[in-house]
């Protein structure tokens, strides 16, 4: 038999991935899953991910999304604590791992797994290796379920280019996706079809869906109502007129990341990350506004 000697490069890359891999497993381990009553018999399921939607009843469990393969048991275990009855329904918000990591699991269960039709092609463009979507849709679908309708619509290019609500019409609760988040500013997956104007599009649609005693949950973060949802546009607008007032006056991509264009909300909304950041926000509006 042939041996070789490993490269030191290869050797650090090799053990870096398994250090990385132990420690997400690590990671993953310490999650804890919260369950968080919204209204009548919606909650969301608070975990290491994108918030799941949870609407139990008699006729089965009805899921939003479900966050990393590796937490499958532990959300499934959260769901127990509420309902016995069959997991039925599962739909995606749209196409990233947090929200679509456990639809492989949760199909083995026997869950029909829902979604826009752009999150299932997009996912095989970005070489995702999530399951896709089983069953998809252009516009909008609605679920009648646990004596509710559930209506699930597509919005405006935002986060991504599959984005959907979901609203549980006679609970009043809407499940925003990442569209809407409470922890940072909105980050705007422009590899995957997302669009900063867009995003101010997909809020005007989340206002007009919502009334003073709607309740919506965020793809990240807490329970949040209509007026929250208005201020956050109307920081997007503000932002958007500062970006193209910078274009006009022919600033630089640099220059307008450095003009102080968002200093009055970095203390409440910028993540410091690239995902959520003012940086990157400010990023994608230049390159829309610029064309």
């Amino acid at each position: 038999m042939r041996t070789g000697n490993i490269g030191t490069t290869s050797l650090a890359a090799m053990l870096l991935t398994v250090a990385q891999t132990a420690i997400a497993q690590q990671d993953f381990d310490a999650v804890e899953m919260t369950v968080h009553p919204v209204s009548g018999n919606v909650s969301y399921i608070e975990g290491s991910g994108g918030n799941i939607g949870l609407f139990t009843g008699d006729d089965g469990v009805f899921l939003i999304d479900d966050q990393y393969a590796p937490l499958t048991d532990k959300i499934v275990a959260a769901i127990r604590t509420v309902s016995p009855e069959p997991i039925r329904f599962l739909v995606n918000t749209h196409m990233h791992p947090d929200h679509t990591g456990g639809n492989e699991n949760f199909g083995r269960m026997g869950t029909m797994i829902f979604g826009h039709d752009n999150v299932r092609s997009q996912m095989a463009l970005a070489g995702y290796t999530q399951e896709p979507p089983l069953v998809t849709f252009s516009k909008d679908m609605s679920f009648h379920i646990n004596g509710e309708t559930v209506h699930v619509f597509k919005t405006p290019d935002a986060h991504t280019n599959g984005d959907v609500y979901i609203k549980f019409e006679s609970s009043n609760v809407i499940h925003a996706g990442d569209v809407y988040r409470t922890t940072s500013y909105p980050y705007i997956d422009t590899s995957n079809g997302g669009s900063f104007l867009g995003t101010i599009k997909a809020y005007d649609l989340l206002i007009e869906a919502s009334d003073a005693d709607t309740k919506i949950v965020p793809g990240h973060g807490v329970i949040s109502n209509v007026e929250d949802v208005r201020a956050f546009r109307d920081m997007m607008l503000v932002i958007r007129d500062r970006v193209a007032a910078a274009i006009r006056e022919g600033k630089s991509l640099e220059e307008t990341q450095t003009a102080g264009l968002t200093a009055e909300y970095d203390e409440r909304w910028d993540s410091g990350r690239r995902i959520g950041s003012a940086a990157t926000l400010i990023e994608s509006a230049y390159a829309e506004l610029a064309e």
